[in-house]
């Protein structure tokens, strides 16, 4: 399953990192790219439902089995991508295998957690992280030197063996859903739905680190465009870093506070980018943004299969949608503030919705707390 979070985030950031060069490439500007991006994030949160659904009849293994080449194959695609409609339709469809992939490996490595019985979700976050940092660095420099199709190859070399090691596996036979398992929100309370506009916030963060930093810092220091993947590779190597040291720290703490902390951090992250007139110190942002993200979705992830353990699927899928809506508006959002102001502006501008949604969930979370203490045993 480690593995698998490597091979979902390898093409993610080769693409974070060719960004500059595929822009070029398929003739488009901030807010077209925006829009693709927008689409890109429809897709992935409409795909992530309906898996929630899928994932029910299809044992989650099987459904990586079948979604993996797809995904590879969806990446070829945008790396190929010579015009603004085929760089669009490539987006959309590598959003769309994302979001199956997304929900069937986070399905299976929930219920690995469950079983073993400690937290491990974190480490294999890390691995994707991992993944997405080293392909951010890679993309750059292949697709500014080599070209871009370089980095499908590179897709290919890593998830071919994977597909094998899954396969070899043989899928997983979910535990029998509840006879009244609906997926609607009155079910699932009002945890989930918490839960999943801070999934919005914290992965709307994620998507402006990981897609709009080399742009970012491609604008800040032309002499280093080659090395614009930095941002994103930074923003994903110190989130790797954390999210290894992250179930440890699950098990000293409360998923809740580290939920609280992390958003503060990654608030300040985007502040200092927002107020950086060099390229070091953009850096440092990016790496700030990625310690504050790193054990926000594994925790969120965590405590929404933990409040619905015989549907976990339908949970995370619910939990999705919501955030979906959070953050589908996103790189929209992006395109048109750097188009009228600046990257930085834009930047400000996330920094302030997730001091806002830390506030929101911290206020939340005391008051659900207070009414626990408060309320009589139960029989």
């Amino acid at each position: 399953m480690t593995a698998v979070f490597f091979a979902f985030a390898i093409g993610l950031g080769l693409w974070a990192g060719a960004t500059p060069t595929l822009m070029q490439q398929a003739g488009v500007g901030a807010s077209a790219l925006g829009l693709a991006l927008t689409l890109h994030t429809g897709a992935y949160v409409g795909a992530m439902t309906t898996g929630g659904w899928l994932v029910r009849f299809i044992a989650p293994r099987r459904l990586i089995l079948v979604t993996l080449p797809l995904h590879a194959t969806a990446f070829a695609c945008l790396f190929g991508a010579g015009t603004p409609w085929a760089l669009t339709a490539a987006l959309t469809a590598a959003g769309a295998t994302a979001g199956l992939l997304d929900i069937a490996m986070n399905t299976e490595a929930t219920a690995v957690e469950r079983e073993l019985a400690r937290p491990v979700l974190t480490r294999m976050h890390a691995a994707g992280s991992a993944a997405f940092a080293l392909g951010a660095i890679v993309g750059s420099l292949l697709a500014s030197r080599a070209g871009p199709m370089w980095c499908a190859l590179l897709i290919a070399a890593v998830v071919l063996p994977v597909m094998w090691a899954v396969a070899r596996l043989g899928p997983r036979h979910p535990a029998p859903m509840p006879a009244h398992g609906n997926a609607g929100a009155a079910r699932f309370g009002p945890t989930v739905l918490m839960l999943g506009a801070v999934l919005g916030l914290s992965i709307a963060a994620e998507t402006t680190a990981a897609m709009w930093s080399s742009k970012f810092l491609a604008g800040q220091a032309v002499e280093l465009a080659a090395y614009a993947g930095a941002g994103a590779a930074f923003f994903a190597g110190c989130q790797a870093v954390i999210r290894w040291f992250g179930d440890p720290l699950r098990r000293r703490f409360d998923d809740r506070r580290i939920i609280i902390g992390s958003l503060a951090l990654a608030a300040g992250g985007f502040a200092v980018v927002a107020w950086s007139e060099d390229f070091g110190s953009s850096l440092l942002g990016f790496a700030l943004v990625g310690l504050g993200t790193g054990c926000v979705v594994p925790c969120c992830f965590a405590l929404v299969a933990r409040s619905a353990p015989h549907r976990a699927a339908a949970a995370l899928a619910l939990a999705s949608l919501l955030a979906g809506a959070v953050r589908l508006p996103t790189p929209l959002y992006l395109g048109m503030m750097a188009t009228a102001y600046s990257d930085a502006t834009a930047f400000a501008g996330i920094s302030a919705a997730l001091v806002g949604g830390l506030l929101l969930y911290g206020a939340c979370t005391t008051r659900s707390a207070d009414e626990h203490r408060g309320s009589p045993p139960r029989a």
